[in-house]
């Protein structure tokens, strides 16, 4: 099969290490796979991604879209459009989380809503991402799991030797992203004693934190080698789709401290393989670690099974899934699917709808609709936890002036 994966850039970031883990061992299959990188300010070469290890599949620019395409594959709510306009036989909607969650703009809210709403096909890595998908929007979206890689995240030499005389904690999370609450696991962490370690690929750390040591925007094939320098990870985030991080600490010999985000129930059991807080709690979480600190007995029985989770987690039964999606997929007809332009279309009604309700308020009103609004306002309808009213009522006035020209 010829597969396409499309990116924002290059980032270093777990949504993107999933996709290049996709790509390279379909690629070792034997597929024809590549990377379609929007940002053309980035090199289209497979060095751009030099900081995944072994990463050597065909880097192209959309001008540079392969012929012949049998998938193409969103992994960002901000690639849908990108993809609905890419001329492959296939389109796919990788959907690693729930995106809304990301933004408290109202209107960027909605643009990713209509990401969801296109009739092409779904697939996850996190079994709440296919029930959300499945109750929300109807799609029976492919569940393939992430895993891990041996051959990149193990115990290795450490940085720093790790001490007797202390634990030494790491802090993992995108500072410039408050909903990695990197601030709060940070402040958990403070005056107990500990050394403090945090690695951050966006933003820097507070003067005000207790920090030790900091590592921005580290290479992905670095990470074990801090990983296997701490002793604790604490990661409090409260959005996720499936984290990475303490899958990774735990195959390097740590042990977790984690809040109880979405997806975290993937592979983490509470009291068995790590020490799991509500809505990832500051006090709890301090009280955790000072659980921890104190029993020796309790770190190494976490820690003995969280690597043994490590290991029963590997990819190649997730790539047997996906490469079986794939195929199926490539064995049927192609799918009608909305056209990028509509959805480009609604995007602007919802901006417009905005700016007006902050300009003029007092214009939104609740006018009879036509037949031709009914149709539109009930489909919304369907859907009206997640789109609100008053988009109904600004699809009905924009119909009206186009009516009326």
């Amino acid at each position: 099969m010829k597969i396409v994966y499309v990116l924002l850039s290059d980032l270093v970031c777990g949504g993107h290490i999933i996709v290049l883990q996709h790509a390279s061992r379909l690629a070792n299959r034997g597929h024809d796979v590549s990377i379609c990188i929007l940002d053309e300010s980035i090199a289209a070469n497979p060095k751009s991604f030099s900081w995944f290890p072994d990463f050597n599949c065909s880097v192209v620019h959309p001008k540079d879209f392969p012929d012949a395409v049998d998938i193409c594959v969103a992994t960002f709510w901000d690639t849908v459009i990108q993809v609905l306009k890419f001329p492959a036989n296939h389109k796919v909607y990788f959907v690693q989380s729930d995106e809304t969650r990301f933004y408290d703009d109202p209107i960027i809210k909605n643009w990713v809503v209509l990401t969801y709403l296109c009739n092409i096909h779904y697939m996850t890595e996190a079994k709440w991402i296919a029930k959300w998908l499945r109750d929300y929007f109807g799609h029976q979206a492919a569940y393939i799991p992430n895993a891990l890689d041996p051959s990149i995240i193990y115990p290795d030499k450490p940085i720093a030797e790790k001490r007797k005389d202390k634990l030494r904690i790491l802090v993992e999370g995108t500072i410039d992203s408050p909903f990695k609450r990197v601030k709060e696991a940070v402040e958990a962490s403070q005056g107990l004693g500990c050394e403090i370690w945090c690695v951050s690929n966006g933003g820097k750390p507070s003067p005000e934190w207790q920090i030790d040591r900091f590592f921005h925007k580290v290479d992905f094939n670095q990470m074990k080698n801090i990983y296997s320098s701490c002793d604790i990870l604490v990661k409090l985030s409260s959005v996720e789709g499936f984290f990475g991080p303490p899958l990774e600490m735990m195959a390097c010999g740590g042990v977790c401290v984690v809040s109880d985000v979405t997806g975290y129930d993937e592979y983490i059991k509470d009291e068995y393989n790590a020490l799991v807080i509500p809505n990832g709690d500051v006090n709890l979480a301090r009280q955790a670690l000072n659980r921890l600190i104190n029993d020796k007995n309790l770190y190494k029985y976490l820690q003995e099974n969280g690597q043994l989770t490590a290991e029963s987690m590997e990819w190649e039964t997730s790539i047997n899934k996906l490469e079986s999606f794939f195929q199926n997929i490539s064995a049927h007809p192609p799918r009608f699917h909305v056209k990028a332009e509509k959805i480009e279309t609604i995007r602007q009604i919802l901006a417009n709808h905005y700016s007006l309700t902050q300009l003029k308020p007092e214009v939104i009103n609740s006018h009879n609709l036509s037949k031709l609004e009914s149709i539109i306002v009930n489909y919304l309808r369907k859907i009206k936890q997640k789109l609100p009213f008053s988009l109904r009522l600004k699809v009905k006035r924009t119909l009206k002036k186009i009516l009326k020209k």
